[in-house]
């Protein structure tokens, strides 16, 4: 991709889609933090590592759909050519 085929966001929409996608990683790494601490429970049994392993596979779960969201929401937020035309103007008339 060259420098003139560079993409350009709606810049409220970017930083929400940001926002978003770093509330839910922090939700994904915590849930993963969580099975983690079930699974070494010293003196753990079994019901602990199965929670734990649940944990984890909800924490990739849980992260694959973040990635895919801030993608669809990424692709939202580019600047459609009527935007970019609209931003063109206001540019040129600026002093």
């Amino acid at each position: 991709m060259s420098q003139m085929e560079k993409k350009r966001y709606h810049v409220v929409r970017k930083q929400q889609a940001d926002m978003r996608a770093l509330l839910r990683a922090l939700v994904s790494a915590y849930l993963l933090y969580l099975g983690f601490r079930l699974i070494s429970q010293e003196g753990g049994d079994l019901a602990f590592r199965l929670a734990g392993g649940a944990f984890a596979v909800g924490a990739a779960a849980f992260g694959w759909y973040t990635w895919k969201s801030y993608r669809a929401n990424l692709k939202d937020a580019e600047l459609t050519p009527e935007e970019e035309a609209e931003l063109r103007r206001e540019q040129e008339l600026e002093p």
